[in-house]
C-alpha cells in the first residue's frame, strides 16, 4: 500500500472508530512513517570530552525497491547483493540479508505460516492468524508511552497483508514472476491502462530481470499490489503456472473494514466517557470507502479523495487530518536534541516511534514467529 492508504485511509478508519482526531493523526502518521523511516545511524548534537550525549539510534523500518537502494547505498552495495545471490543460488535454505530479515519480514511481509516448506511458511497471507495475534498483543500496551505509535505500526503491518499476500520478505524462489504475464484489466480507462502498462514496460526493461534475480518481496510485479483500484493478473515462474487474478479494491476494502474494527477495540480500551468520540458504523460509510478505493489516479489524487470525503463529513463528524509531511517527526526530534531537553526528546513522536518499532521488531522476530516454529533472525 502507499501513503493514501497508510496515512489518509488509516486516519479515516481510526477517527470513524471514535478515536480523538489528534490521536488518530498520530496513529496514521506512525502507520505511514513505517515506509519513510530509513535511517539507522546515530543522531547526536553534543559531546563531552569526546563522548556523545543525547544520542538517538535509528531503527529502520522502510523497505524500498532495488532501484532506490542503488541510489541510497551505492552501486557497490547493489553488486554485493548480486554476488551474494549467485554465490548461494543453489542453496535451499533462506538467503535473505539483514534488511530483509529485520525490516521486510516484521514490518511489510509478515509471514502467514502456511504450507509445508520453510520458505512457503514465510509467504505473507491476508488477514493471517499470526497477523491477528500481533494485533491482539499490541492492544496490551495501551498504557505505554508509545501506545499510539505502536498501534500505528500494527495498522501498517496488518494492512500490508491485504496487499502483499502471496509474496515474502526474504530472498525466495517463490517470489519469482513471469514478468511478461503481468497485464492490466480492460475495465480500466485507456489513460490509466496506458500509464500502468507504460510503467510496467519501463520496469521490465530496467529492473524486471534484476528484481526477479534477487527475488525479494513483490519486486517482480513492481507496485501493482499497492494500487487500490487496480484489476490485474500475473503468473509465478514456479508452481503450477496458474494465472493469478486480483481486484485490489476488494482486498483494500476488507482491510479498511478490519482496521476499523481493530481501532474500535483499541478505543474501547483506551478512552472512556467524553474522550470517546462518535463511532461510525462501518456499513454506514462502506459505499464512500468503495468509491474512494476504486478511484483511478496517482497517490496524490487518491489521497485527495479521502480528504474530500472527510471535508464533506461522508466518513463521520470528525475534522480532516493535516497534510502528511514525511519530515515532521524527525524535525521535531532533531529540535529536541538541539535543545538537549530530555523530556522533549522522550516525548517526541519520532523517539516514541523508534521505541515502538524496536519493541515490535523484537516481538515479531523473537517471540511471535518462533512461537509458530519460524526462526527468521
Amino acid at each position: 500500500m502507499q501513503y493514501d492508504m497508510h496515512y489518509y485511509g488509516t486516519y479515516a478508519m481510526a477517527a470513524a472508530a471514535g478515536i480523538p482526531e489528534d490521536d488518530a493523526e498520530t496513529i496514521a502518521y506512525a502507520s505511514q512513517h513505517v515506509d519513510d523511516q530509513n535511517y539507522a545511524s546515530q543522531i547526536s548534537v553534543r559531546e563531552v570530552k569526546s563522548d556523545l550525549c543525547e544520542t538517538v539510534i535509528g531503527i529502520p523500518t522502510a523497505h524500498h525497491p532495488i532501484s532506490r537502494q542503488i541510489v541510497a547505498a551505492g552501486i557497490e552495495h547493489f553488486i554485493r547483493k548480486i554476488i551474494s545471490f549467485f554465490r548461494h543460488k543453489n542453496r535451499s535454505e533462506l538467503m535473505g540479508e539483514d534488511d530483509c530479515r529485520l525490516v521486510w519480514v516484521p514490518f511489510h511481509f509478515l509471514p502467514g505460516n502456511k504450507g509445508k516448506l520453510y520458505l512457503e511458511k514465510l509467504v505473507c497471507q491476508e488477514d493471517s492468524k499470526i497477523a491477528n495475534e500481533m494485533l491482539e498483543n499490541h492492544l496490551k500496551h495501551t498504557s505505554s508511552d508509545f501506545n499510539l505509535e505502536l498501534i500505528g505500526i500494527a495498522a501498517h503491518v496488518y494492512a500490508d497483508t491485504f496487499a502483499h499476500f502471496g509474496f515474502s520478505g526474504v530472498t525466495s524462489w517463490l517470489n519469482s514472476i513471469d514478468v511478461d504475464s503481468i497485464s492490466i484489466s480492460d475495465t480500466h480507462g485507456n489513460e490509466m491502462r496506458a500509464y500502468i502498462e507504460g510503467r510496467a514496460n519501463t520496469f521490465r526493461k530496467l529492473y524486471g530481470n534484476t528484481e526477479n534475480a534477487l527475488r525479494l518481496g513483490h519486486g517482480g510485479v513492481d507496485t501493482c499490489p499497492d494500487r487500490p483500484f487496480l484489476h490485474w493478473q500475473f503468473r509465478y515462474k514456479d508452481g503450477d503456472q496458474k494465472l493469478e487474478t486480483r481486484d485490489n479494491s476488494e482486498h483494500f476494502f476488507l482491510s479498511c473494514q478490519k482496521m476499523h474494527a481493530y481501532f474500535c477495540q483499541f478505543a474501547d480500551i483506551r478512552y472512556e466517557g467524553a474522550l470517546r468520540k462518535t463511532v461510525m458504523n462501518f456499513d454506514s460509510i462502506a459505499l464512500t470507502i468503495k468509491k474512494i478505493l476504486t478511484f483511478e489516479g496517482p497517490a496524490d489524487d487518491r489521497a485527495q479523495q479521502w480528504m474530500l470525503a472527510m471535508q464533506n463529513n461522508q466518513l463521520g463528524p470528525f475534522r480532516p487530518c493535516v497534510k502528511y509531511n514525511d519530515e515532521a517527526w524527525n524535525t521535531e526530534l532533531i529540535a529536541a536534541l538541539e535543545e538537549k531537553n530530555f523530556t522533549k526528546i522522550r516525548q517526541s513522536n519520532a523517539y516514541r516511534f523508534l521505541a515502538a518499532a524496536e519493541y515490535h521488531r523484537h516481538y515479531v522476530l523473537k517471540q511471535l514467529l518462533p512461537k509458530h516454529g519460524l526462526i527468521v533472525a
